[in-house]
């Protein structure tokens, strides 16, 4: 099994983003690994509010600062203190790829895959497989790396 030095957890505040969350420190801390955990907040018109902001960037600022108040709380809860917290507003293909280009993970770890989540690190998703022989692969790895809990409840 190769050996990783860094691991990315792309979550949201969902039970299956705190799920990816728990699942990537486990791996750090098997590996001594080090863990970043990323939010990437996509703008939507709706939600940003429709009346002009103080400047785009004001806004932006506000939309990562919550996100990184968030991470942390949900750090806290899961007692990693010592992980890394990304908050990225924009499109979430390319807040992505700026990321893994910065931070340059070796495994990524998230829900599912929306079609970015490819580059030159693994990759691990956690959700249910929609897909054929992968999604079979999938479900495997996750049975080998879910804890006995969670492969008795069909996990």
């Amino acid at each position: 099994m190769r050996d990783y030095r860094r691991i990315l957890a792309v979550v949201d505040f969902s039970d299956s983003g705190q799920a990816v969350a728990r699942r990537a420190l486990a791996l750090a801390r098997l590996g001594q690994a080090e863990l970043a955990l990323l939010h990437l907040i996509e703008p939507d018109a709706t939600l940003d509010g429709g009346y002009p902001p103080p400047s785009r960037a004001a806004s932006q600022q506000a939309y990562e600062a919550e996100a990184l108040r968030r991470l942390n709380f949900l750090a806290a809860n899961l007692a990693a203190g010592d992980a890394k917290l990304l908050a990225r507003y924009g499109q979430p293909r390319r807040a992505f790829a700026d990321c893994v280009a910065t931070w340059q993970p070796d495994l990524v770890v998230a829900d599912h895959n929306p079609g970015y989540l490819h580059g030159g690190h693994d990759l691990l998703t956690l959700g249910q497989a929609k897909h054929g022989a992968g999604g079979r692969l999938i479900r495997l790895i996750q049975h080998f790396l879910a804890p006995t809990g969670y492969a008795k409840a069909g996990w």
